[in-house]
């Protein structure tokens, strides 16, 4: 290992002395620049090397790297360009270096997909092109299951590189290995639309696109017009000589033929006539994506907003939205998308997630592209008469009445809105979802039948906590209870319903603050509900059971809430009686413990915080964590012979236990 490491030194001796000779470091400097590549080379030539030796390395090259250039840059004369070997050795020497330990590092970490980025990046930002090409290449036999490998590759031969058939090898010998992969049918589709528009703009600037040929020859005509307007005595004749007279009798047949060549040529290269130019290459692609990944609705969107970027892509998107209706026709997703396309605003996008795609309620286009998705929408209902499909309709027109402040508008969606419940009503088709809509719907325009449509609907859905929700919203005070009684034996793992549950005990304890009537009485009732409750939780939702994350998560907002009314109701004694019962019988979890010590660091006293602690310390989750947390209190308040224990403990029931670094 010395004597390769020693050989590496010595070949770093020219730099070093032409550096020198220069200025651009002093001989401390050198010296400091030659202790720090000897510690690096001996790092980097260790038996069981690590990844970041190499990075700090080629860190540290690029800092010298970067100052050599600003150093330069302010020596008098040394802005010029180099001209003989050594100059240009200092030159691109640091360079050099890092490419090879760039090298060297992917020889021992090949499969790192991030460090091959890091070497495309470093490449790119040096200008180096001449070796990019081999780097793309190594990259991909490594990796070739990595689409953002082969995107980076046809990028560079595109756009740094203006070789548009090679980024389209690229991308065609991509997805040969990838056939599923959606970005990668994405950027090749997006590579062929830029390749258009690239020759588009070329023809604008030249001046051969129609709209310029036409422009040319409206002047022609109206010069022509205004010299017969000059003289109107006078007739413009063409200037013709003999010797064309004489060429047109004797034109061959091989010069007509030609004629004729160039004419079907330049009839040809006409952007409306040419296929290349309409966009055909980019519906090929799109035909073979979707024949590669058919059923994906998404995917096939997501063509639509690439077009969107482009000029002219009405065509295009038409022919995506006709493989959409014609292959996912009973689709009630494609359907709905299909219905709301009219929305889409004409302009030309920046980005794919452009938030003005959609025409806005003051655009005069809105009215009839309203009409239409109600149209499409009465179709689509009327082939694909399933729940979600009339789920779908009624949102899209509750969420456009939502955004309507013009009263004609309100009513025509609202007279909408209740012909498709109707439509519903009659084809028999109902959900849970389909009720939550239309009780929306009648929250805002028709209160009167709302709490009769909500018992219906949890009649039919007894599973639905949402419709348990408005239920219950809408019942009287005196029922409330009961009714939350029903909805828990019917969705007890509902963490939204619970929610709720407590929020309606919160308003409760506000109504109790707000009379000032009866208040130790009531206090007691509702302590004893908020008992109730955290057993209720407790019970249905054990600690050990499949999904104890999000089953824990009910049990934890239950328990915290009842601490926190706790201290808000009686303080913090009271607060300390209640998590103490907690502890003591509904087998908490960490972060319940959490919240109770969160309470306890805004009060005086140690000692309660200090069992919260130790008991804390006895749950299997978080425990190093907690441990953490509790010998650093124990070391603000200074008791550390008392820290010392904990952490002895904790080493034991913690193994590789390490205290958090300040």
């Amino acid at each position: 290992m010395a004597e390769t490491v020693q050989y590496r030194l010595e070949r770093m001796v020219p730099e070093l002395e032409e550096f020198e000779r220069k200025g651009l470091f002093s001989k401390v400097e050198i010296k400091s620049i030659i202790k720090k590549r000897t510690n690096f080379e001996y790092a980097i030539a260790r038996r069981i090397v690590k990844k970041i030796d190499f990075l700090r390395y080629i860190e540290y090259e690029m800092n010298l790297d970067s100052l050599r250039k600003k150093r330069k840059a302010r020596l008098p004369g040394m802005a010029l360009p180099d001209q003989d070997e050594s100059e240009r050795l200092s030159e691109y020497a640091i360079k050099r270096r890092i490419n090879g330990l760039f090298k060297r590092a992917l020889v021992k970490f090949n499969g790192d997909v991030s460090l091959w980025l890091q070497y495309i990046e470093h490449a790119k930002r040096s200008k180096a092109t001449n070796i990019l090409s081999g780097i793309f290449v190594s990259a991909l036999q490594y990796h070739p299951r990595k689409a953002t490998l082969w995107i980076l590759a046809a990028s560079w031969e595109f756009e740094d590189n203006a070789n548009p058939q090679a980024a389209r090898v690229l991308m065609q010998r991509a997805l040969r290995l990838n056939p599923d992969n959606q970005s990668l049918w994405h950027e090749y589709f997006r590579l062929e639309l830029l390749y258009v528009e690239k020759i588009k703009m070329r023809r604008r600037i030249l001046g051969v696109d129609e709209k310029s040929l036409e422009q040319q020859r409206q002047e022609e005509e109206k010069r022509a017009m205004d010299l017969d307007d000059a003289d109107e005595n006078t007739i413009q004749l063409p200037t013709i000589t003999g010797e064309d007279v004489e060429n047109w009798n004797n034109e061959s047949d091989e010069r007509k033929t030609v004629k004729k060549m160039e004419a079907s040529t330049a009839e040809a290269l006409k952007e409306g006539v040419n296929p290349i130019l309409t966009g055909l290459l980019a519906k090929i692609v799109y035909d073979n994506a979707i024949e590669a990944i058919p059923s994906d609705l998404d995917f096939r969107t997501a063509f639509v907003d690439i077009y969107r970027m482009f000029s002219d892509p009405e065509e295009g998107i038409s022919h995506v939205y006709e493989t959409i209706l014609r292959d996912m026709p009973n689709n009630p997703a494609a359907r709905s998308y299909l219905a709301e396309r009219h929305l889409f605003s004409k302009v030309k996008q920046t980005t794919e997630n452009d938030t003005s795609k959609f025409i806005t309620g003051s655009d005069p286009a809105y009215i009839p592209a309203i009409k239409a998705i109600v149209e499409d929408y009465n179709v689509a209902v009327k082939d694909v008469p399933t729940a979600e499909m009339f789920e779908r309709y009624t949102r899209f027109l509750i969420d456009q009445l939502g955004f309507t402040f013009e009263e004609n508008l309100q009513l025509y969606f609202a007279k909408v809105l209740q012909r498709a419940f109707k439509l519903a009503r009659k084809a028999d088709v109902s959900s849970a979802r389909l009720y939550k809509n239309q009780i929306d719907y009648l929250l805002e325009y028709e209160l009167d039948k709302t709490k009769s449509v909500a018992a219906k609907a949890v009649e039919q859905y007894p599973k639905s906590p949402d419709l348990w929700r408005m239920k219950i919203t809408f019942s009287m005070i005196d029922s409330e209870e009961e009714l939350f009684q029903q909805a828990f034996k019917n969705c007890p793992e509902s963490f939204d319903l619970w929610q709720f549950y407590v929020d309606c005990l919160g308003n409760r304890w506000n109504a109790i603050v707000a009379a000032q009537q009866d208040m130790d009485a009531k206090t007691q009732n509702l302590d004893k509900t908020y008992m109730r409750a955290c057993e209720q939780v407790t019970m249905l939702l054990p600690s050990v059971s499949v999904a104890t994350d999000e089953r824990n998560n009910v049990k934890d907002m239950v328990l915290c809430s009842y601490v926190r009314w706790a201290k808000e109701a009686g303080g913090i004694s009271a607060a300390r009686t209640v998590y103490k019962k907690i502890i003591q019988n509904l087998y908490p979890t960490y972060g319940f413990y959490q919240t109770c010590i969160d309470i306890e660091k805004g009060e005086q006293g140690s000692e309660a915080l200090e069992h919260l602690y130790e008991m804390a310390t006895r749950l299997n989750e978080h425990k190093q964590e907690m441990y953490q947390t509790y010998i650093g209190y124990l070391r603000e308040q200074k008791k550390f012979k008392k820290a010392d224990h904990v952490l002895w403990k904790a080493s034991k029931e913690v193994p590789g236990f390490e205290l958090a670094s300040k």
